[in-house]
């Protein structure tokens, strides 16, 4: 029977971090030998000392210590985006892999580095757009496409839209203290665009060739403030010839549920829908006056396994078998190409190639 990996968390400022974390916690292949969290957050640090406890580990304020001290072969990161490239590149110089958070980099330079880091040392790599490859409904979808089952892909249409959006985003004081200080936001282009493009290449089978976008600020006054948008619709072309067309951004819903993703794979043979609505169970309860979020009187709770643990589960089997994991560096390098096309496509009006080092 085989040791299971050492793992190591670094970083509770970001929601999917709880997520991960639960799934290294409970999979036989893993074992948890530390936690840090290095920011300034005070309920970061909270949540990360009480994960810690919940481990029967110790809690670093310094990352490095922790990787010195407990030396371990796997950590889930969940860093600002600005701040992720070069820990990476820190990490793979020991030989340890890494589970990253979305979005992995803030600009192509630190998708770059990612990339470049991972083929140079080995290492395994993979990112937290999970459910663009492991939400069972689009698996069974992309298994399906590359299975010929709708024949020669044509045309790909797609939706994106998060709700919960005064619960999750940042308010008007906080948007002016970050324009203020010139602290970087992250729009939701970027926060969920990924759930999209890389579910559409593997439908397409290719690369980007083209993009062009249209976004703005529509809902969120913060938003507006802190110069990210909250809403975009994005056309693709692909070099094989498939043409793309999305929605993706946060609306202003406050109930239940958390997020509607919808696509549709037109090939040559037949046409293939996703719903992500179909993996829920929707109970429908006492309308409540309480929490103004979820006052909706219902749940909606997934059934079957969740995209995260089956994303855990794939990057701990990469490790095991010496595999590439199901999203890896280059993915990620690809994703950022494509953001950036769409950021300047929305910022000249024109559709921008996307740039390929051969």
């Amino acid at each position: 029977m085989r040791d299971p990996i050492r793992c190591a968390l670094i970083g509770f400022d970001y929601g999917h971090q709880g997520a991960f974390a639960t799934a290294l916690l409970d999979h036989p292949n893993a074992q948890i030998v530390g936690v840090a969290e290095p920011g300034a957050s005070e309920a970061a640090r909270a949540r990360a000392r009480e994960f810690a406890e919940r481990c029967g580990v110790r809690c670093y304020d310094d990352p490095w210590a922790l990787m010195d001290a407990e030396t371990p072969k796997a950590v889930s990161l969940c860093l600002p985006p600005e701040r992720n490239p070069a820990v990476v590149a820190e990490m793979a110089a020991r030989g340890v892999h890494v589970l990253s958070e979305k979005p992995p980099a803030a600009d192509l330079a630190g998708a770059e580095l990612i990339a470049d880091t991972v083929r140079e040392t080995g290492i395994r790599f993979t990112f937290g757009f999970h459910a663009a490859r492991f939400a069972p409904s689009v698996a069974r979808a992309i298994g399906a496409v590359r299975g010929g089952r709708v024949g020669e892909v044509r045309v790909l249409s797609g939706m994106y839209l998060q709700v919960k959006g005064p619960r999750y985003t940042i308010s008007v004081e906080e948007a002016r203290r970050r324009v203020e200080a010139e602290e970087p936001s992250v729009g939701e282009l970027a926060n969920f665009g990924g759930y999209v493009f890389l579910a559409f290449s593997a439908f397409a089978g290719a690369p980007v060739k083209s993009v062009y976008c249209e976004q703005d600020a529509f809902f969120y006054d913060s938003y507006r403030i802190a110069g990210i948008e909250d809403l975009a619709v994005v056309s693709l072309e692909y070099v094989n010839g498939v043409v793309a067309t999305c929605v993706i951004g946060r609306t202003p819903t406050k109930s239940l549920p958390n997020a509607d993703v919808r696509f549709e794979v037109i090939g040559s043979e037949g046409v293939l829908h996703v719903n992500s609505l179909a993996e829920r169970i929707f109970v429908y309860g006492d309308f409540s006056d309480g929490d103004q979020f979820d006052r909706g009187g219902f749940e909606a709770p997934t059934y079957g396994p969740q995209s995260w643990r089956l994303y855990v589960d794939d990057f701990l089997c990469a490790i095991l078998e010496g595999r590439d994991p199901e999203l890896t560096a280059e993915d990620a390098l690809e994703y950022q190409r494509t953001l950036e096309a769409a950021y300047e496509s929305a910022a000249t009006g024109r559709v921008v190639a996307v740039q390929y080092v051969q």
